[in-house]
This record gives structure tokens, sequence and C-alpha cells, in this order.
């Protein structure tokens, strides 16, 4: 943990999944803007750099020792626990999202107009298109990173797919993310930062907290793709 401060939060986050929880209640951003070093994006929020250390000690200490450590577990695995724990979320969460944005709509539209008319269609268009995103990775990719580790494995040659190199479909998924990443962005100046007017307060609350938990969500479920199994994935082919 001393060598942290100059490590990407990226690497922090990879290397130690128990060190997220800190990252995320100082709103150090691993997943969107992971390059940063742990110093300069603590030096960026005004945090103590001791302060965000000495928790990540902590918590590296008091993790549960069963905790996968998703480096090393075996890539079909991971897939198993995004699918489950992060498509299966936001398969569950993002229609009752939309009828919750409908139900407030309909009882402050007229108040809040410029808030909820751009925020609703921002919304609509950010699950048609996550939601096709999520069904490519499970009928497209996934199984194509499953085939790569079952070769490797076996000893077997690895496959060739049409498209070239696995980085190809990998790049696609990676500006879907980025993708996602604008139109959260989109929905989070909308939003002021969720919060909302004064007045409107309890009909608001709700909605924010879903998008709140939403943000979260994404945030890991990105960072273990983008961080971990698509390089991972990346490793594996260039084995051959």
């Amino acid at each position: 943990m001393a060598e942290s401060d100059s490590k990407t939060m990226r690497q922090i986050a990879a290397g130690s999944p128990a060190a997220i929880a800190v990252l995320e209640k100082y709103r150090l951003d691993f997943c969107w803007a992971g390059d940063k070093s742990l110093e300069a994006a603590a030096a960026e929020a005004g945090i103590p750099l001791e302060t965000v250390l000495s928790e990540m000690r902590l918590a590296l200490a008091t993790c549960r020792a069963e905790q996968p450590d998703w480096n090393t577990a075996g890539l079909d695995t991971l897939m198993q626990h995004i699918v489950v724990r992060h498509h299966e979320y936001l398969r569950k969460e993002l229609p009752q999202m939309e009828r919750l944005l409908a139900r407030v709509r309909e009882t402050r539209g007229r108040a809040d107009a410029n808030t909820l008319a751009p925020l609703e269609k921002v919304f609509r268009f950010f699950r048609r298109e996550l939601e096709n995103h999520l069904r490519r990775e499970e009928e497209v990719l996934f199984p194509i990173i499953r085939q790569l580790e079952t070769a490797s494995k076996s000893g077997a040659e690895l496959p060739r797919f049409p498209f070239g190199p696995i980085t190809n479909p990998i790049g696609i998924m990676e500006e879907d993310h980025d993708a996602e990443r604008q139109q959260m962005q989109k929905m989070l100046i909308l939003t002021g930062n969720y919060t909302g007017p004064a007045e409107a307060a309890n009909a608001f609350r709700s909605l924010f907290e879903k998008l709140q938990a939403l943000e979260l969500d994404m945030r890991l479920h990105v960072h273990l793709e983008d961080h971990i199994l698509f390089p991972r994935a990346g490793v594996l082919e260039n084995l051959s």
C-alpha cells in the first residue's frame, strides 16, 4: 500500500477490490478517470492523501478472505459474475427507473419541464443502447472469450475469428462504454448532480437515489470489463 499513491486508481481498483469502497467514499473515479494517480486525484479533490491510504490499509486488513481475485479467477467465472451481478441488475432496474421517471414527469412535468423532458429523452436512449450492448456481450463477445479460454486450458490451437483479433470487438464494446459514460454525464448535469429543485425534493428523491445507484453499478461493471476482463482476454489470444 505504500506505493499506492503513485499507482493509477485503475491499478489500485484492479489489484485491490477492497479499496474500491474507499475510492467510492471519496468520489475518486477509478473507472472513467482511472488513469489518474491516486496522489493527483486526491489533490484535485482536496482530500488528504494519507487519509485515503490509511482507510485503504484498514479495508485491506479487514476484507473477507473469500473475496474473488478477478485478476486470477477464470474468465468464464468473471463473465458469469458480470452477467449475474451487473447485467441482471440493469435488466431489472432500467425498466423500473423509466416507469418512475414517467411518474415524476406526470407529477412535476409542468413545473420542471426543462429538466424532466430532456432527462426522460436521454434516459430512454441510454436504456435502449445499454440493453443492446448487454445482448451483444452475452451473445457474441463473451462466448468468443469463452472459446479462447477453453482452447487455452486444453492446449488446443486458439480459434481464429472472421473479424480478426479479439481486440476488434472489444474496441467496439469500449466505445459503447464511453458513449454510456457520456449519457450518464448528461443526466448528471440535467439533474444538478442529482439534487433537483428544493421544492420537489420528495418527488425526485427516489429517482435520484436510483440514478446514483445506477452510476455506481456502471463504474464497477465497466471497471471489471475494461480494466480486467478485456485486457486478460487480449493477453490470452496473444499467447498463441
